[in-house]
């Protein structure tokens, strides 16, 4: 939908079920401007309400994932809004992209492939599923540049990587290869640069032909499972909302047209057709 050019954009496309999102900024290794940023957080938001979409994935143009924020429009990204005379420090676009990928209802997966560095890497696992190339050049590198990794970024690396290893990551900006990222966590599944595109899109479709119901229902627990567990100071009304929401979801599940459809399948030895669709007003968060 939006053509790259020197200040970059967000190329959007919807096929069988699948909302495409591309990073389309090749000229600077995909690097966030604060259009893209925004364009992005309006995306992610539009494709997880189309209601033809089942499954979204992220990935860069032209080889490479995301090289972070640009350092052409770095202030812009990053404390947008903080030389206007107002109080504070201004808005991070960046982490306001990342956080309208978290809230999504439907999976996401990135695609990683070349580049994804800095807040490259905290936009790739702001997604459910992180699937990675051999090609991948991983590394977390505010300290390069006397930067602080927003809190997002700073605090999901120490949840995937443990906390000596975020300080390793932080500390030193090192470069990790690929087999390291996967076996650290920083990405969920490594494949073969020459057979990437094959079994990325392999993954992509598995998520695609399974039951929306299901998916949407165990993101959302799992969600609000890690909330309880973060250290967070969870009040008793999102206790009690988390606990209702589980109630709520194996009643559902029980009675309702995924799993009908699913014994159906099973019985006939059919590929089944989940009937499933998410209701507009169904909650991101509890």
């Amino acid at each position: 939908m939006n053509a790259a050019t020197e200040t970059g954009g967000i190329t959007v496309s919807v096929t069988d079920g699948i909302g495409r999102l591309i990073l389309d900024r090749p000229s600077h290794k995909n690097s966030l401007t604060k259009a893209m940023c925004l364009e992005l957080t309006e995306a992610v938001t539009r494709l997880d309400a189309d209601p033809d979409v089942a499954v979204i994935t992220l990935q860069g143009a032209d080889g490479n994932f995301c090289a972070g924020a640009g350092l052409d429009q770095f202030d812009q990204v990053l404390f947008d809004g903080a030389d206007d005379g107002s109080a504070g420090p201004g808005t991070d676009r960046l982490s306001e992209a990342d956080a309208a990928i978290r809230a999504t209802r439907k999976p996401t997966v990135a695609l990683v492939e070349g580049i994804c560095m800095g807040g490259g890497w905290q936009i790739a696992a702001a997604a459910d599923v992180v699937v990675a190339s051999t090609t991948a050049r991983i590394a977390v590198t505010p300290s390069k540049l006397g930067i602080v990794y927003p809190r997002a970024g700073l605090e999901r690396l120490a949840d995937r990587v443990g906390m000596d290893r975020a300080k390793y990551l932080l500390l030193t900006a090192s470069e990790v290869t690929p087999t390291q990222a996967e076996q650290w966590g920083l990405v969920t599944v490594l494949f073969e640069a020459e057979t990437f595109a094959a079994q990325a899109a392999g993954v992509v479709s598995t998520i695609r032909s399974r039951s929306l119901f299901s998916n949407v229902s165990h993101k959302r627990l799992l969600d609000g499972y890690a909330e309880r567990g973060s250290g967070v100071d969870i009040s008793e009304d999102a206790r009690h909302a988390y606990e209702a929401d589980w109630t709520r979801t194996w009643e559902d599940f029980r009675t309702g047209p995924d799993l009908a459809e699913g014994r159906r399948a099973f019985a006939a030895k059919e590929r089944p057709a989940f009937p499933w669709t998410l209701p507009e007003d169904q909650a991101v968060h509890l």
